[in-house]
């Protein structure tokens, strides 16, 4: 078989030799049954000669200098649907990814070695996805430095175990009673159910006059990561801090508040 010679644009009544038709018109795909069997019937291929090789199901083509597999493999389309994808699996074989369902992303799997498709969390990472709200004005007073329930308390049930719940908590009229005596301030601590998350106090209430209502209130702001899609309870507890006497919390007039936010993970 004759090597191919490139294009050639014929004229009109152009006779073709023997030698055009190999050179020119022969030049698709060729097939073999082996390099071997290429190498010996084509003795001068030219740059851009493609060739089949049978024995290893590759194609091959000529750089100008030598052959060179297409493919590595001898790559099967390993697709069966629409939306498939193909990606290397190990030792470089070709490997199906079937198409996703509606919505989900692409990502690498745990382990590094595939892509996989995945379901984002519910509205997204990074966004607000519920908000709760409480409020409690009911009066609290406590004697006790043990930590005691001021009332103030909300639930929210997360839609994804990975969500985390920002929680904004401002407890209103921290101060002691008139009739205490000693320097007194108010102890407050976050909890999740019974789980202690951070503790914060109100010192503008300490006064060592008995007769002297020390006044104020006291917010915190806490980013829990409560890992579970059940309600899940937080709360505000009091305690006293230093002195003896009485300390309460929510004033006549105030309103203690607490707000949960789950944000997507």
């Amino acid at each position: 078989m004759a090597a191919g010679l490139g294009f050639k644009d014929f004229t009109t009544g152009e006779v073709l030799t023997a030698a055009d038709v190999d050179g020119y018109l022969m030049q698709g795909i060729w097939v073999f049954a082996s390099a071997a069997a290429r190498d010996a019937a084509v003795t001068s291929p030219q740059e851009g000669n493609f060739a089949f090789l049978k024995d290893t199901n590759t194609t091959t083509y000529y750089t100008g200098s030598a052959w060179t597999n297409l493919d590595t493999t001898g790559m099967v389309n390993p697709m069966t649907t629409t939306g498939d994808m193909i990606y290397s699996s190990s030792g470089s074989t070709p490997a199906r990814l079937g198409l996703g369902t509606a919505n989900q992303q692409l990502r690498v799997n745990a382990g590094a070695t595939a892509p996989e498709w995945f379901t984002p969390a519910a509205g997204g990472g990074g966004k607000v996805l519920q908000v709760v709200n409480a409020t409690y004005s009911t009066i609290a007073t406590s004697t006790s430095a043990t930590f005691a329930d001021t009332g103030l308390t909300a639930s929210i049930t997360p839609s994804s175990a990975t969500s985390k719940v920002l929680v904004f908590a401002n407890i209103n009229g921290n101060q002691r009673d008139g009739g205490s005596t000693g320097d007194m301030y108010v102890k407050l601590k976050l909890l999740r159910g019974a789980t202690d998350l951070i503790e914060f106090e109100n010192r503008q209430g300490i006064f060592s006059s008995a007769t002297t209502l020390g006044t104020g209130g006291t917010g915190t702001t806490y980013l829990d990561s409560p890992s579970t899609t059940s309600s899940t309870t937080y709360k505000v507890q009091f305690a006293r801090g230093d002195g003896n006497g009485n300390i309460r919390v929510q004033s006549d007039t105030s309103t203690s508040t607490i707000t949960l936010m789950e944000i997507g993970a």
